[in-house]
């Protein structure tokens, strides 16, 4: 890969990928459910095909699971659209579940409470908050939730596929998965600095390494 067919690609596809930006910022507006729901398949897809997790996270939706389904039955979805570790990740739903609808001293009131701790807030800190708090999600999965919800336009979404790609545009060294905080802090400033010397705002660059591959703009 070069850098100038990676722009050439950008320019092919920048409205398709600016309006899906756009529609990740609408989901501010979203009510509690729909904004659980991604965060439900960014943590699908840990070492999961990503259509794969977003069939499962609309199946789990659609049949009404999002707030009452038991652990069986959501396993039993994630099992049937092929999502692995079925049996951890239904888990980490319902524990994820239980938390964010905990009443607190400024909202008493049954149900989820997952926007009050994201937006208005400092981006940074929620990001950390994420990580300390949400059962299955990673630097890597804070980071894809955030930005998926018009949250994150200064963090790298630094998956394997990512990583592949940094060292193929010698970003790094060699292509090995970040090990803690600091080496996935570093890795997102090289990101970033890319990032502004190609002129392509880090919050789509993402959507513009993915689908300069698969040749399809997905999330």
């Amino acid at each position: 890969m070069k850098t100038r067919e990676l722009k050439q690609h950008y320019r092919d596809n920048q409205p398709e990928i600016e309006n899906r930006i756009k529609e990740f910022k609408g989901l501010k507006e979203s009510g509690e459910e729909r904004i659980f729901q991604e965060l439900i398949f960014v943590i699908l897809t840990s070492q999961t095909d990503a259509k794969k997790a977003w069939e499962a996270a609309q199946e789990v939706e659609e049949k009404g699971l999002l707030l009452d389904g038991s652990r069986e039955q959501i396993k039993d979805i994630l099992a049937k659209n092929e999502v692995q570790y079925e049996e951890n990740k239904a888990k980490y739903i319902l524990e994820n579940r239980e938390f964010l609808t905990q009443p607190t001293l400024t909202n008493p009131e049954k149900g989820l409470k997952l926007k009050e701790k994201i937006f208005d807030k400092n981006p940074e800190k929620v990001r950390e908050w994420l990580v300390e708090n949400i059962k299955g999600l990673s630097w890597k999965g804070a980071s894809h939730f955030l930005r998926n919800i018009g949250y994150g336009k200064d963090f790298a979404i630094i998956s394997g596929h990512i990583i592949r790609k940094m060292h193929q545009l010698e970003l790094i060294e060699e292509a090995e998965q970040p090990k803690n905080k600091e080496q996935y802090l570093k890795y997102e400033r090289k990101l970033q600095e890319f990032s502004e010397d190609i002129q392509i705002p880090l919050e789509e660059l993402d959507l513009v390494l993915w689908s300069y591959e698969t040749g399809e703009i997905f999330k």
